[in-house]
C-alpha cells in the first residue's frame, strides 16, 4: 500500500500550469490575503474566538465559490512568494512571518485546495500550521503534520529527496551492543558505558525539549553530517535560524501587523471604528510600556496606507488621517511628557523615529527632553529632530522660545534666520524686552543677516539697550537703505554729550555704520569730526577723530578721500599718520604734493 506521503507526492501528475486571465489572477491574490490575515488570527486567537470565526467564514466564502467555479486552485510555492498560473500573486519577503517561507522551508513545493472544501476541514489546516509554527525549528515540520492529517480536499507536492535529507538530523544515534547468547534471560546487560550513554541522550532529549540548543559533538553526528554537502549544511543552519527567529516574534507585533492589514483590505467602512479603537488602545498601551519601536511601526504604517488611498478612496484616507491624529493629539503628547523617564529608555532610535513621525506638534515634547537631558549625544539628535520640524513648521519652533532656555532659544533663532518664512521678523523684534543678553545678542545676529528695512529697524531698537555689548552688535549689524531717518538718528546719537564717553569699541561701530552708509550727509558730519578738533585734543577727541578716519577710509568716497587729506595736512602725530595710511590704502598716496598742501 502506497504511504499518504507518496499519494500525496503523485497528485503532482496534475500540477500542469496554465496562464491566469487577470480576473482569476485577482481573486486568487484576495484569497492568499484573507489566508496570510486567517493563519495570523489563528496564531493569536483562541480557536474559539469571534475574530477567528469572522475570518475563517470570509476565506471559506471566498475559497469555495473559487472552486465551485474551478474545482481546484493550485498554488505554486517559491521561498518567499505564492504563484498560481506562472504569475507571483502573494510575496513577503519577511522569513520571520511569511507564509510561503514557512511552507518552502520544509520542502513544499505545491499546494492545492480542491472543491468539496469544507469549513470544518479548512479550521483544521489553520489548527495545524498554527501547531507547527509554535513548535521549536527542529520539531516543526508542515509536510509531516499534514501528512498526519490528511485532509480530503488538501493536497501538497514534497519531494521524497528533500524529507530524507531531514531524517536524523541534530538526533543522537545510540550505540548499544547486545550479546544475542543472552537474550533467553529476558533481560539485556547494559556496561556502565552503555548506562552512561544512555543516560546522556535522555539528557540531551530533556535540554532539547526545553528548546535550548542542542551540543553539536555527539557520537556519530560526522557520520550524517558526511550526507550533507557544505552548501546544504550551510543552508540548513539559515533555516533554523530564521525559524528562530519567526518564534521570537512577538504575538503582540503580530497582532499590530494583522490589525493593519485588516484596514488596508477592510471595504466595509462602516467596521472601521471598531478597528481604530483596537489600534489606539494598542498604541497608548505601546507609549506607556515604553515601546517606541511597536508604536513607530503602527503610526509607519497608518501613513502607508493613508498615502495609498489618498489618490483612490479619500473618505478612507480621511479615516485613516483622522486616527493619526488622535493617536498623536496634544493631551495624548502632554500624558507621554509627564510619564516618560529617559532612563527607562532601552531604545532611543526608536523614540526618535517616533517622535518624528508624530510631527511638529511633539516639538514641545521634545524641545523638553532636550533641556532635561546632559547627554551631548542625546542633545544633538533631540536638536536635530527640532530643526527638521522647523522646515515643516516654522511657527512650531517660534512657540517654543523662553528666557529660561537660553541654549534652546540661541539655537532656534540662529535656526530660523535661514528662514524664509515672513513671520520670523516680528517673531526677533520680541527679544527686545528680553534681559538674558546671550539671546538678544543672537537675535541681532540673526537680524544681521536678513537684507530687509524691517530687520533693519528692529536693530535699531536694541541701539537703545542699557548693555553695551548689545548696544555695539546692533551698530555692527546695522545697514543703510537710504533711509535719511535712520542716519539722523545714528548722526544725532554719536553727536551727543554722553557719546565720546562710551568705549572704543562701541564708537567704532557707530562710526563704521556712518562710513557704510556713503552719504554725502555722514561724510561731512566726518570732516567735521576732523576740524573741530583743537590743536592739542584730550584722549577722547583723539579717539573720535580717529573714528572719524576710519569711517572715511570705509566711505572710500571723492568726498571721504578730500577730507582725509585736509585732515593729512592740519592734523600732527596719529591723527596725521591715520589720514595718510587711510589715503595709502585708498589711492596708493603716501603723502600730499607740495600744489596739494597749497590748493588746500
Amino acid at each position: 500500500m502506497e504511504s499518504k506521503k507518496t499519494e500525496n507526492i503523485k497528485t503532482s501528475a496534475d500540477q500542469e500550469s496554465f496562464p491566469a486571465d487577470p480576473a482569476q489572477l485577482d481573486k486568487v491574490k484576495e484569497i492568499l490575503h484573507f489566508l496570510v490575515n486567517a493563519v495570523s488570527a489563528a496564531k493569536i486567537f483562541p480557536s474559539d474566538h469571534q475574530t477567528l470565526a469572522n475570518f475563517l467564514s470570509d476565506l471559506h466564502d471566498r475559497l469555495k465559490k473559487f472552486l465551485d467555479d474551478n474545482w481546484k486552485l493550485e498554488l505554486g510555492i517559491e521561498e518567499y512568494a505564492f504563484t498560481f498560473g506562472e504569475k507571483k500573486v502573494y510575496e513577503d519577503p519577511h522569513p520571520g512571518k511569511s507564509l510561503p517561507f514557512f511552507f518552502f522551508k520544509d520542502g513544499m513545493q505545491m499546494l492545492y485546495f480542491y472543491k468539496g472544501l469544507e469549513k470544518e476541514e479548512l479550521r483544521g489546516f489553520l489548527e495545524t500550521i498554527k501547531k507547527v509554527a509554535l513548535l521549536p525549528p527542529e520539531e516543526g515540520d508542515i509536510v509531516n503534520a499534514l501528512w498526519e492529517r490528511d485532509f480530503a480536499n488538501i493536497r501538497y507536492l514534497a519531494p521524497d529527496d528533500f524529507l530524507e535529507t531531514k531524517i536524523g538530523v541534530g538526533k543522537r544515534p545510540l550505540d548499544i551492543k547486545v550479546d544475542k547468547s543472552e537474550l533467553h534471560s529476558g533481560r539485556i546487560a547494559l556496561t556502565p558505558e552503555d548506562l552512561e550513554e544512555v543516560h546522556a541522550n535522555v539528557l540531551a532529549l530533556e535540554e532539547s525539549k526545553e528548546g535550548e540548543t542542542e551540543t553539536t559533538n555527539l557520537p556519530g553526528q560526522d557520520k550524517i553530517k558526511a550526507l550533507f554537502s557544505p552548501s546544504d549544511e550551510k543552508e540548513m543552519q539559515e533555516i533554523e535560524a530564521l525559524l528562530l527567529s519567526n518564534r521570537r516574534l512577538r504575538a503582540e507585533e503580530e497582532y499590530l501587523n494583522l490589525m493593519v492589514e485588516i484596514i488596508y483590505l477592510e471595504d466595509r467602512l462602516e467596521q472601521f471604528p471598531g478597528i481604530a479603537d483596537v489600534l489606539k488602545q494598542r498604541h497608548q498601551e505601546a507609549i506607556r510600556k515604553t515601546e517606541f519601536a511597536t508604536a513607530s511601526l503602527l503610526l509607519r504604517s497608518l501613513h502607508e496606507i493613508k498615502d495609498i488611498f489618498a489618490a483612490t478612496n479619500k473618505r478612507k484616507a480621511d479615516l485613516v488621517e483622522g486616527l493619526i491624529k488622535e493617536m498623536t493629539q496634544e493631551t495624548a503628547l502632554a500624558q507621554l511628557q509627564q510619564s516618560l523617564d529617559l532612563g527607562a529608555v532601552t531604545d532611543l532610535e526608536s523614540l526618535f523615529s517616533y517622535l518624528k513621525l508624530v510631527g511638529p506638534e511633539a516639538a514641545r515634547l521634545v524641545a523638553d527632553l532636550f533641556e532635561n537631558s546632559k547627554d551631548p549625544v542625546f542633545r544633538e539628535k533631540a536638536l536635530d529632530l527640532l530643526k527638521q520640524f522647523g522646515q515643516a513648521d516654522a511657527g512650531a519652533l517660534m512657540l517654543l522660545t523662553q528666557e529660561s532656555k537660553p541654549t534652546l532659544a540661541r539655537e532656534i533663532i540662529a535656526f530660523l534666520s535661514h528662514s524664509e518664512d515672513r513671520r520670523v521678523i516680528p517673531f526677533l523684534a520680541s527679544f527686545l524686552g528680553y534681559k538674558n543678553k546671550e539671546i538678544k545678542l543672537e537675535a541681532i545676529q540673526s537680524l544681521g543677516k536678513i537684507e530687509n528695512e524691517k530687520a533693519n529697524k528692529i536693530l535699531l531698537g536694541f541701539i537703545a539697550d542699557a548693555d553695551e555689548d548689545v548696544r555695539t552688535a546692533a551698530a555692527e549689524n546695522l545697514k543703510f537703505f537710504k533711509d535719511r531717518q535712520i542716519l539722523d538718528q545714528i548722526i544725532a546719537l554719536v553727536s551727543a554729550k554722553a557719546f565720546p564717553k562710551k568705549s572704543s569699541k562701541e564708537k567704532k561701530a557707530f562710526y563704521d555704520f556712518l562710513g557704510k552708509s556713503r552719504s554725502e550727509e555722514a561724510c561731512v558730519y566726518l570732516r567735521k569730526i576732523l576740524r573741530k578738533s583743537p590743536f592739542s585734543p584730550s584722549f577722547k577727541q583723539k579717539e573720535a577723530c580717529l573714528c572719524a578716519v576710519r569711517a572715511l577710509e570705509i566711505m572710500a568716497s571723492p568726498a571721504a578721500k578730500e577730507a582725509l587729506k585736509e585732515g593729512a595736512q592740519r592734523r600732527r602725530g596719529k591723527i596725521r599718520k591715520a589720514c595718510l595710511q587711510a589715503l595709502e590704502k585708498m589711492t596708493g598716496e603716501n603723502e600730499p604734493s607740495p600744489s596739494e598742501r597749497r590748493t588746500a
